[in-house]
């Protein structure tokens, strides 16, 4: 099966005649000639589907977390308190301790929440490095650039 592009096939995109039967012959005398000019879509394997979902789960854990400090953030600013400065892996109940005892009462479900997101991330980090090892060795090449960090998976 071929699955065509729809913005590469201009015949059909640019056609002032909209019309099934028209655009499927023209598609079909496309593939006769020259399938690559339909813009074939590649799809992925189910494996690189797999290990694409793994990437973006983890992108969600990550926004979810960045929420969670933001929002602890912003509910200390609003009684003239702060929490430290730090990176929002580092992000704990200690950081709480600092709090007026009322303050860190309410903020310490939050704060194992963010803990409990770190620790979920951290097992999507070592996964995710599991599979680079083992299926996309070309991502030892990209780590040994400079600058380049794991975090950045």
């Amino acid at each position: 099966m071929l699955v065509a592009h729809a913005q590469k096939v201009q015949l059909i995109t640019k056609s002032s005649r909209k019309d099934d039967r028209h655009d499927a012959q023209t598609l079909a005398r496309l593939a006769r000639v020259d399938p690559e000019l339909l813009g074939p879509v590649r799809h992925r394997s189910v494996q690189a589907q797999i290990h694409l979902t793994v990437i973006r789960a983890r992108a969600e854990l990550v926004s979810a977390r960045t929420a969670l400090v933001n929002a602890a953030r912003g509910l200390v600013k609003s009684y003239g308190e702060r929490l430290p400065k730090c990176g929002t892996q580092q992000v704990s109940r200690a950081l709480a301790a600092e709090l007026s005892s009322e303050l860190r009462d309410v903020l310490e479900p939050l704060l194992r929440e963010i803990e409990s997101l770190n620790e979920r991330i951290k097992e999507y980090d070592e996964r995710m490095e599991k599979i680079a090892k083992e299926v996309y060795p070309q991502v030892s090449l990209l780590q040994q650039v400079k600058g380049w960090e794991h975090r950045s998976l």
